[in-house]
This record gives structure tokens, sequence and C-alpha cells, in this order.
């Protein structure tokens, strides 16, 4: 536009850059407070800083008519209209989990307060899979025992697989609170290696086509052969199954669930969980870290360089080492997530994945967050006033604390527009740069 400050204008594309056009009296402005988009008129988006922005491809929108005169939003994205870009749907592609919990006569010691360790680890199961059942496709596996009363079994022979890790994507949650509900301790020793080894034959731990888990649950040292060679087997394995583990009470062998765990290669070390409280937070932890961060885009074309991924309408970074941001293979269609990217995901803080093809579009603030790795979303800098006070969301003294303004003091985040442009918030309070 050519409109000059106090000039008329009915959009913002009226205006000079950087001018915007203020809907209240339609002339174009220097400066235009808002806190919203729609505040802002035709041709202009509403920053976090609570000021009127002219409209670019990949800033923020609600309704077309937020975008410059030749875009249009795409979920809460301005796209180029000329660039034919479209919004693809993303499916993320659940991981196989196998739930393997130790139901040995020694889980039927008490815990106080919280009961015994048996109604203890069945509740918290059962919290695991209500949580995540939508979203993984959970299987349960009870040893010793081959039945759900446990009246048959032995000392050094495996469990069984009571509920099936399901082909699709049916939510298993209830079958395994029902089978749960119903089953009993066994007083066949705690034959971890003969377990385990049953699922290196298990054929649904054996897909390509996804991640492949088993979560022992064990609050013993194993009676029976030595179960670390079978958890390396299971890694060996093509495609590779990966173990965590969880100990749960006293009577565990520190030493040979840290062994367990190192061999397991989910770059977690075991969970020693004493009480009701810990085992679920433990649980929790297992749960997120097992969400997927590989998305299946369809007809999304054969030339990553022409997507573009926003998270919350935030640009992601493609990385084609695939160690940070995004990277996609289009032989395969699927679309993988890494680092700080990944970690967004996992912890349910990106409610907008916006995905373009068509051309390459910026975004707002691509490239503008500082810091380095995992949480450190803030740039390092003088800060300002009081002590712990603060005057800019990029460059402060708050380390992995946001600047939170207007009040000039670091605390944790409340919000993405707490943090700066290329961050997100946490459910922590920590700020991390999605490209990290």
């Amino acid at each position: 536009g050519e409109q000059q400050e106090g000039e008329p204008c009915s959009s913002t594309d009226d205006c000079a850059d950087p001018l915007v056009c203020d809907p209240a009296v339609d002339v174009c402005a220097v400066s235009v407070a808002c806190t919203t988009h729609e505040e802002c008129g035709l041709g202009a988006y509403c920053s976090v800083d609570g000021a009127c922005i002219p409209a670019s491809p990949g800033s923020p929108c609600d309704t077309d008519a937020q975008c410059a005169a030749a875009d249009r939003c795409v979920g809460i994205v301005c796209i180029p209209d000329g660039c034919e870009a479209e919004a693809y749907s993303a499916e993320p592609i659940s991981a196989n989990v196998m739930l393997t919990l130790d139901r040995s006569g020694s889980m039927n010691e008490d815990l106080g307060s919280d009961g015994s360790k048996w109604d203890v680890g069945r509740a918290a199961i059962d919290q695991l899979v209500a949580d995540r059942g939508a979203l993984v496709r959970f299987g349960l596996n009870p040893y010793p025992g081959l039945d759900q009363s446990c009246n048959d079994g032995e000392d050094c022979g495996p469990g069984h697989v009571a509920i099936d890790i399901p082909l699709d994507d049916t939510n298993t949650a209830a079958s395994i609170s029902a089978w749960l509900d119903g089953a009993d301790t066994c007083s066949f020793g705690t034959p971890t290696a003969e377990n385990l080894s049953m699922l290196l034959d298990y054929q649904r731990l054996k897909d390509t086509t996804r991640a492949n888990y088993v979560v022992l649950i064990t609050d013993g040292q194993s009676t029976c052969d030595d179960p670390i060679p079978v958890v390396e087997d299971l890694f060996a394995q093509s495609p590779p199954v990966r173990t965590f583990v969880v100990g749960f009470g006293s009577g565990v062998d520190p030493d040979e669930l840290a062994a367990m765990a190192t061999a397991g290669q989910t770059g977690f070390p075991f969970f020693q969980a004493d009480d009701s409280a810990s085992l679920l937070a433990a649980l929790d932890a297992i749960g997120g870290a097992v969400l997927s961060c590989d998305y299946t885009l369809v007809d999304a074309g054969d030339d990553p360089d022409l997507l573009s991924v926003f998270f919350n309408g935030q640009p992601v970074p493609r990385d084609a080492s695939g160690n940070s941001g995004w990277n996609y293979n289009p032989t395969t269609d699927v679309l993988h997530f890494a680092g700080n990217a990944c970690v967004a995901l996992q912890s349910g803080i990106v409610t907008d994945l916006t995905i373009s093809y068509g051309c390459p579009v910026a975004g707002e603030g691509e490239g503008e967050g500082e810091g380095e790795g995992e949480g450190e979303g803030e740039g390092e800098g003088e800060g300002e006033g009081e002590p712990g006070g603060c005057s800019d969301r990029c460059v402060n003294s708050c380390g992995a604390e946001a600047c939170l303004l207007p009040e000039g003091v670091c605390g944790g985040c409340r919000a993405d527009g707490d943090c700066c442009p290329g961050s997100l918030c946490l459910p922590d309070g920590r700020c991390i740069i999605i490209g990290g």
C-alpha cells in the first residue's frame, strides 16, 4: 500500500509498511494496541506483545481476512495463495507397548496406607492405559503363571500374553483393566528371563512400521536365568524392541535393574518406585516417552523442500539429519520429528499442527529463539531492574525461566507468548526452542 500515517484505509494492505490500518477510525497508524487478531482488522494480526502487525506469509491468523490480500489462512497460519499450498492432516503412528507385570507372591506385601503392591500396581496400570490407550497400542503380559487365577504355571516358566497388542488402533484399556481386576498373584518365583524370552517370538513386537517396546514392572530379583542377555536380544532383533524397567519396592536388585535398563536402550535409567505416587509418576513418564513422533502424511508430494510445518502457528525448522525439528521421507510418507520438536509433541503442548505443501513459508519468529538444548528457549543477556527482573522475552538473565511481561519478572512461562519467538511453553513452565 501507499497510504501514509493518518490517511484513510480499509485494510492494512492499503498502508505503507510498517503502518497498520486502525479499524476503529479507518486510517493508517504507526501503532494499534490489541488483544485478539480480530481487533487488528483486515490484513493484520495481533502479536504476542499486544500490537497489530501487517500480515505476511507465515504469520498467525484465525480467518482469511487477517492475512494479506493474496494469502489465505490454513489452520492458524497465513499461506501464499499463489503457491497452491494445502493443509494436510497428519496421524501419529502409535507405538506397540507390551506391559510386562510381575505377579509373584511378594506382590502381596503391604505398602502401608497405599495397600498391597499388587493392588497399587494394578491401579497404576489402569491409570496408564486410561490416559494413553487412545494413542498407544498396549498389550498385557503378566508373569509367572499361564492363567488369570495363576493355578497353572511353573517356577522357572514364562507367563503369558493375557491381552494381545492390537493390530490396529483399538483401545485395549478396558480389556486390560478388566483382566487385572479378576487376576491373582502367583507362587512360582520371579522368572523374568524366561518370560522375556517368550516375547522374542511374539510377532506383534516385530512390527516394522512402528516403534516396539516392553515395559517391565517387577518387585524382586530374578530367581532363574539372567534376564540381561534377553533384554539385549530383544534390542538386537530387527526391528529392535526397547525395554523400560521399573523396580517396585525395596526387594529389587538395583544393579540387575540398572543393567537391564541400559540393555533396553530407551535412554532412561531404571525407575525406582516405592509407593503409589512414584509408580504412577514412573509410568506417566514412560507413557509420554513412547508417544510417537512419527506422522503419516497423505498425498503430500515428493519434495520435502516444499513442506512447511508449524506448531501452534510457529514454524518448525527442517533438519535433514533427523536429529532435531522435522524431516520427511516421501517414499514412506512418514514425517519424523526429533529433538525438542518431539519433546513438544509428547508433552501435549502442541494444540495446532499445521502442515502445508506447495512452497516454503518462513513464518513469524523463525530463527529468533536463542539458547541451547532442551528447555532453554530464552537467550542469555543482561537483566534489568530489581534482582530477577527483566524487560525482554529473548535477551534476559532468566535462564530456563521466562521473562514475564508486563510484570518484568523471571518465572515459569504460562503460555507460548511468554517465550521468545521460536519457542513453546512446556507444562513445567520452561520455554523450549522448537528447533533444538
